[in-house]
């Protein structure tokens, strides 16, 4: 499946992983109507859709990624920003990059090598206790298997179906990293895998990928 995916990069501003919450803040507070910068409805719930905008850091630069009706909430908004406002702290934005590009999202016949640029939040409350009750090993496997839904969900999130989940075959190693998320600790994990599997530049799998968390890079 061919899908657009737009980036906005930011290229003059510098930021740390530590910043996105803020520049997703500063869009939320920007655009309190478009939930599609911030995933809140109106009467104060979140939307648990799929993110068609996502808030990155590439080569340290700030980003926005947008897929789907994202696309063009972004386009709209690139002539008419001129600076961000991140603690009180004016960014001027004299340069931004926009790139629209088409690209492949399903299985294929070959392996492909990627690796996670930011912390992957594979574990929920529930199938955090599974995984601390397996050996090394187990929960290796548990994690590939963990991931593979990822793969399914992203495909649900564009309205493609993933006719045969059992032929993607994940392979790879992931090491522990804990992140401090909203205050808590939160078990993530990092490494390089691959898959016989199409996953457009920059998007993220898990939990909290349009917050920056578990973006994935082509090796």
């Amino acid at each position: 499946m061919i899908v657009e995916v737009l980036t906005l990069v930011f290229n003059t501003v510098r930021f740390q992983a530590s910043d996105l919450p803020k520049l997703r803040g500063f869009f939320a507070t920007h655009f309190p109507d478009d939930a599609e910068f911030h995933n809140h409805l109106p009467d104060g719930s979140f939307s648990y859709k799929f993110p068609v905008i996502q808030y990155r850091l590439i080569d340290e630069h700030p980003a926005l990624i947008g897929v789907k009706n994202g696309i063009e909430l972004i386009k709209n908004l690139f002539f008419d920003l001129d600076e961000l406002i991140i603690n009180e702290r004016v960014y001027q934005l004299p340069e931004k990059e926009i790139m629209l590009k088409d690209q492949e999202l399903g299985e294929c016949e070959d392996y492909i090598n990627y690796r996670f640029v930011s912390p992957w939040m594979a574990l929920n409350q529930e199938n955090y206790l599974l995984y601390r009750e397996k050996d090394k090993i187990e929960q290796q496997q548990f994690l590939k298997i963990l991931l593979r839904e990822n793969l399914k969900s992203l495909c649900k999130g564009f309205g493609y179906w993933m006719e045969d989940v059992e032929k993607v075959k994940v392979e790879g190693y992931f090491q522990e990293k804990p992140v401090n998320f909203k205050n808590k600790k939160m078990l993530c994990f990092t490494g390089d895998f691959m898959v016989n599997f199409q996953i457009p530049q920059y998007l993220g799998l898990g939990k909290q990928s349009a917050r920056g968390f578990g973006v994935v890079e082509k090796v």
